[in-house]
């Protein structure tokens, strides 16, 4: 299968990705966070997000990595959630929103301030993790998407020339 690039540049330099579903905001959102849900396409994760933190292991990923998240925001009405992936200076930032969109929904996913350097392998793996998304809503196996070649390297070109300065 040949994966396609989907990301866009937003006006503040923010890495933009959208998916659409036949089901509603609701549905979508327990793939976002519900631990079991999110198992299906990009990992699990333990803790108490009372407290504003869990930990997520990244199923997808050779040997099962675990990354700490801090819940920056969640609007459970509203559908939006705001994190941050990693402790340190390279953490990543990334904001959600699910949305009606006719008669199903779209999810809006944001990585803000995207080192241009790293565009080239974040763009790929984000398009493939949402990829993966629209396959467990769809009840198809995730598993049956995969990164390299049809994600990495294929889509590094278009990610690396859209973060060009």
């Amino acid at each position: 299968m040949s994966a396609i690039a989907t990301g866009t540049r937003t006006a503040h330099g923010a890495l933009e990705l959208r998916r659409e579903f036949t089901e509603s905001p609701s549905k979508i959102w327990r793939y976002l966070a519900d631990s079991e849900y999110l198992a299906l396409w990009y990992g699990s994760w333990q803790g108490d997000p009372e407290r504003g933190v869990v930990d997520v292991v990244l199923l997808a990923e050779d040997g099962a990595p675990a990354e700490e998240v801090q819940i920056l925001h969640c609007d459970v009405r509203n559908h939006q959630l705001q994190v941050r992936l990693g402790t340190d200076q390279t953490a990543w930032q990334l904001e959600l929103m699910v949305e009606a969109a006719g008669m199903g929904s779209r999810l809006v996913f944001q990585m803000l301030a995207l080192d241009p350097q790293l565009a080239g392998s974040v763009g790929p793996g984000w398009d493939y993790y949402l990829d993966r998304l629209v396959a467990a809503v769809s009840g198809n196996d995730p598993a049956s998407v995969e990164f390299e070649p049809d994600y990495y390297p294929a889509l590094s070109p278009y990610y690396e020339e859209l973060f060009r300065n």
